[in-house]
C-alpha cells in the first residue's frame, strides 16, 4: 500500500460518520464512493459499519423481555457482590 493510499484511507475515514448519516454533500459523497470502489478495505468497513447501524437501529427499538432484564440483573449484582468480597 503505497503512501498516498494511506493518506487518502484516513482522509477518507475522518469523514466517514458524517458519510453514513448522510450530512456529507453530494461532491463529498462521490468522493468517498470513488476511493470505496478502488480500495477494498475501506469498502467492507464502510459496507460493515453500515449494517452495524441498520441492526443498531433495528434491535434498539425492540425493547427486552422481562425475564432477559431480570437474569441481567441478577448477574450484575452476583459480579458487584463478588467484587465487593474481594475488596474486603
Amino acid at each position: 500500500m503505497s503512501e498516498d493510499v494511506n493518506v487518502e484511507c484516513g482522509a477518507m475515514l475522518a469523514s466517514i460518520s458524517a458519510y453514513l448519516d448522510g450530512d456529507l454533500d453530494a461532491t463529498e459523497c462521490q468522493a468517498i464512493e470513488r476511493h470505496c470502489r478502488g480500495c477494498s478495505r475501506c469498502a467492507v468497513l464502510v459496507a460493515g459499519l453500515r449494517e452495524t447501524i441498520g441492526l443498531c437501529r433495528e434491535v434498539g427499538s425492540t425493547p427486552l423481555p422481562e425475564s432477559v432484564r431480570q437474569r441481567a440483573r441478577a448477574s450484575i449484582e452476583r459480579l458487584l457482590a463478588s467484587e465487593k468480597g474481594s475488596r474486603s
